[in-house]
């Protein structure tokens, strides 16, 4: 189930997925209360929602609705707003992954392969501000707090002089933080990063 206000944007999503998945049947909605009088018919699988509808029924409440109607469902949020706040909210409403738009098509695909594989798919923040029980924590990993935070931003594509201002530290430190993570990983390939990120089940842009 797509649930858009968005026309290209539920035309686009439903040729990505039948290009991608095995799909039996498919049902899109403009707004919350359409989704939620089809969810009593159509046992959908998974479920793809915007936050921001018109109609007098958010994404949000939407969601609520449709954890009830279709308990075993994946329902993903794919949104727009790429805020903590929102991926927290949602997580704790039931949602199985947070995806904002900006994805590009293989990592989107990606991350609706692992919530399908039963994979919670959220930004590391959530795990990090205190919900527990699913998801990633790289605590796992052999690497300081600070290394950890260098490791992130890596792989969520920042330059180093992005991430010394973000972290308001030095490029040397971040050069000296990278050359440590990866003694520690045994690779110094951004692209395996990337790999261990997947397997630690991070969102990243």
């Amino acid at each position: 189930m797509i649930i858009d206000d968005h026309e290209i944007v539920r035309d686009g999503l439903s040729m990505l997925l039948q290009q991608s998945f095995c799909i039996d049947g498919r049902i899109c909605a403009c707004d919350g209360y359409e989704a939620v009088k089809a969810a009593e018919n159509f046992p959908a699988d998974l479920v793809l929602l915007d936050l921001s509808m018109p109609g007098g029924l958010d994404g949000m409440s939407t969601l609520e609705r449709l954890r009830k109607l279709l308990p075993e469902a994946k329902i993903v949020i794919f949104s727009m707003h790429d805020d903590i706040g929102y991926q927290k909210q949602a997580y704790e409403a039931g949602a199985d992954g947070f995806l904002i738009k900006q994805l590009k098509r293989d990592h989107l695909i990606q991350s609706l392969d692992q919530i399908l594989a039963n994979q919670k798919v959220f930004d590391t923040h959530i795990w990090e501000n205190g919900s527990q029980g699913v998801g990633f924590n790289l605590v796992d990993l052999p690497i300081t707090k600070r290394e950890k935070e260098v490791f992130v931003l890596t792989v969520k594509g920042y330059s180093q002089k992005d991430i010394a201002e973000k972290l308001d530290i030095s490029v040397k430190t971040v050069e000296n933080h990278r050359q440590k993570i990866g003694e520690k990983l045994g690779t110094h390939k951004r692209y395996e990063w990337v790999e261990t990120a997947r397997k630690y089940n991070i969102f990243y842009s």
